[in-house]
């Protein structure tokens, strides 16, 4: 699921990179796209040095992500960004929480993914430059769309814990509420409400 994500995360960069609307936004983007693509060739290396086919076994997972998709496209590029910025936090948040019984180099090759915050850097500061060249509307329109989103996330991430991993009630709980409290975190960090 984590490499499906990564390789998610590259398509979606790299498609931001190429509407973005000047120079080093584009750079920026392409940057953010070689690390998820890194990072998607570690996890995927990694499974198949544990003997499974990556490519089959991400198969299964690709129609989820697919609907998720579905549901949050963006209007724009600034809600995109919103988009990459939002789930990252949350789903690397539930991601980690389901790192369970791994063996020592596959939990490395994991928490390398999801310990590179390089793309949240920058999906961060290019947000709250555009917050604050645009005002007002903007911050609002991307708080409404930070809500929708989180929301989304939120469903997604229980249903990996529930029906995925298979953890306890009482494990969801927890995580979700530190899932909503990094999430308020970040996006005060942007100067919006969660």
């Amino acid at each position: 699921m984590l490499a499906f994500g990564e390789l998610t995360s590259f398509e979606q960069f790299a498609a931001d990179a190429r509407i973005a609307p000047s120079v080093a936004d584009k750079v920026d983007l392409a940057l953010a796209a070689g690390h998820s693509l890194d990072h998607y060739r570690a996890l995927a290396g990694r499974i198949t040095e544990l003997g499974v086919d990556s490519v089959e076994r991400m198969r299964g997972v690709g129609a989820t992500f697919a609907v998720f998709g579905e549901r949050t496209q963006p209007g724009d590029w600034y809600e995109s960004l919103m988009k990459g910025y939002v789930l990252d936090g949350i789903m690397k948040d539930f991601y980690r929480a389901s790192l369970t019984n791994l063996d020592d180099t596959s939990e490395r090759v994991a928490t390398a993914a999801l310990d590179d915050t390089r793309q949240a850097e920058f999906l961060r500061s290019r947000l709250e430059r555009a917050i604050a060249e645009n005002g007002g509307a903007l911050s609002s329109r991307l708080a409404l769309w930070g809500r929708r989103l989180v929301a989304e996330a939120m469903t997604r991430g229980r249903s990996i814990l529930l029906s995925e991993i298979g953890a306890p009630e009482a494990t969801v709980v927890a995580v979700t509420e530190k899932c909503l409290s990094n999430h308020s975190r970040r996006m005060s960090g942007l100067g919006l409400v969660a």
